[in-house]
């Protein structure tokens, strides 16, 4: 079992403050995971009219998240997540729910490749855009020399 948490405060040139907290409970059970998340997220005012950022006075977002990581074969590990929650932003609650997959593939001693894949309803952190069809795909490589 694990917790972890986290408080930011940041005071910006335009005389706007925000305060940020996350909070996660993990429990691990062999290859298996349940998760308890918390984030909150206010700003003194909005400056989204005006500044054009994202600074809500009231933003939440609370979720379980299942999990799964292990090996497929010895060359590949993979890990497999899905949360479903809630999101409030401004007083309005609407259903938080995200999938994820990534894998890393050992190609060689020397070099590994990881592909990762997510989906999430929560609203973009950088915009506070549409709260539906956020997705990302990535990729590495990793070279050791």
């Amino acid at each position: 079992t694990s917790f972890f948490s986290l408080y930011r405060w940041g005071n910006y040139n335009d005389n706007n403050n925000e305060q940020q907290s996350f909070s996660r409970l993990e429990r691990k059970l062999g290859e298996f995971s349940l998760a308890a998340n918390l984030f909150t997220w206010a700003y003194d005012r909005n400056a989204q009219p005006t500044s054009g950022y994202f600074s809500p006075p009231d933003f939440l977002v609370y979720n379980g998240e299942l999990a799964w990581e292990g090996d497929i074969f010895s060359l590949l590990h993979c890990r497999l997540a899905t949360s479903i929650g809630e999101q409030r932003l401004s007083g309005s609650f609407a259903p938080a729910v995200s999938y994820q997959a990534r894998c890393t593939a050992k190609i060689s001693p020397s070099i590994e490749a990881d592909l990762g894949y997510a989906f999430s309803n929560v609203r973009s952190l950088d915009t506070g855009g549409s709260a539906y069809n956020n997705t990302s795909l990535e990729g590495h490589l990793r070279v050791k020399f």
